[in-house]
């Protein structure tokens, strides 16, 4: 999702070139793992309690 949505490299002079197209997977994965730490969406609560969390 954040691939679509998330921030988009930048273009001109200052733009990352081939190295950004490279490492851009890493980024979008270090933003998703982020938002992973600091959202909760409260699944937990339909887990039956028997589940490892």
């Amino acid at each position: 999702m954040l691939k679509y949505c998330g921030p988009k490299p930048m273009s001109g002079a200052f733009s990352g070139g081939a190295g950004e197209d490279q490492f851009g997977s890493f980024l979008t994965r270090e933003h998703a793992a982020i938002l992973a730490r600091q959202v909760d969406l409260g699944f937990d609560r339909f887990l039956p309690r028997g589940m490892p969390s």
